[in-house]
């Protein structure tokens, strides 16, 4: 088997790339391992790297195993890149701002490099958006724009990568809230509302820890929908604690601000 290492240099507030190599190549040379690294220039080229790669073991049957080094961004775009792939499989090493597809599976150790390398496979779905694919959520409104502006955030000082996210949030918060949508699921008559956000998850959290979808399953092959009808600012406040803790569904209170 062939492991192969992306590493983002731009994942997180720092390059991570000096403090994970090494635990990646004492690894690889403990098991004895094939390894190879190849470091993420921009966006879209992850996707490509692991096509080319796929493309050219194709008809060969050489097993290869990806690990993406990086954030969500990075995990999403090698997914992306290994579809209809029969050979290769996809690792996660989170070396991001939020880190939210590992958090789906608790009790994991996802920067033991050792368990990387001799873990067994485990099928999930992914997430169709337009031409692009999705490993952990699709958002559409609010949690879209606070996502836009996380990287004004995230390289300053003492600011983590949930703190970020909150901090763009507030920027958010005072900004129109609210996009005019028409939404079909399933083939049933279509939801026309003012929506301040829509969430269409695989996973369960984003954001830093947010529990939007607490009840997804990453292989059932259902798609996890939340939409937040267009609330006013007070209303928010209270509903996004629930929110926060995945409590949303369970709170009498808010049952009628959401779909």
């Amino acid at each position: 088997m062939k492991h192969l290492f992306i590493i983002n240099p731009a994942a997180g507030r720092s390059d991570p790339t000096p403090r994970i190599r090494p635990q990646i190549e004492a690894a690889a040379k403990k098991l004895g391992a094939d390894c190879e690294f190849y470091f993420s220039r921009k966006p879209g080229d992850v996707c490509r790297y692991v096509r080319e790669i796929c493309a050219a073991a194709d008809g060969t049957g050489e097993q290869l195993r990806f690990y993406a080094c990086g954030g969500d961004g990075t995990a999403g775009e090698a997914a992306a890149g290994l579809l209809k792939a029969p050979n290769a499989a996809l690792g996660v090493v989170p070396l991001g701002s939020g880190n939210d597809f590992v958090r789906s599976f608790p009790g994991r150790d996802f920067l033991d490099m050792e368990a990387q390398m001799t873990g067994e496979t485990a099928r999930v779905d992914l997430l169709r958006c337009g031409e692009s694919i999705s490993l952990n959520v699709c958002n559409i409104g609010m949690d879209a724009d606070v996502a836009a502006g996380i990287n004004r955030y995230k390289k300053l000082p003492f600011v983590s990568g949930p703190l970020s996210y909150e901090l763009s949030l507030i920027r958010t918060f005072f900004k129109k809230l609210g996009h005019h949508a028409v939404i079909s699921l399933d083939g049933e008559e279509p939801i026309e509302l003012d929506a301040v956000l829509t969430l269409l998850a695989n996973g369960r959290f984003y954001g830093g820890g947010y529990q939007g979808a607490p009840l997804a399953d990453l292989s059932d092959g259902l798609m996890d929908v939340c939409i937040v009808p267009k609330v006013s600012r007070l209303t928010m406040l209270r509903i996004i604690g629930s929110y926060k803790k995945g409590l949303h569904f369970e709170d009498e209170r808010l049952k009628k601000q959401l779909i």
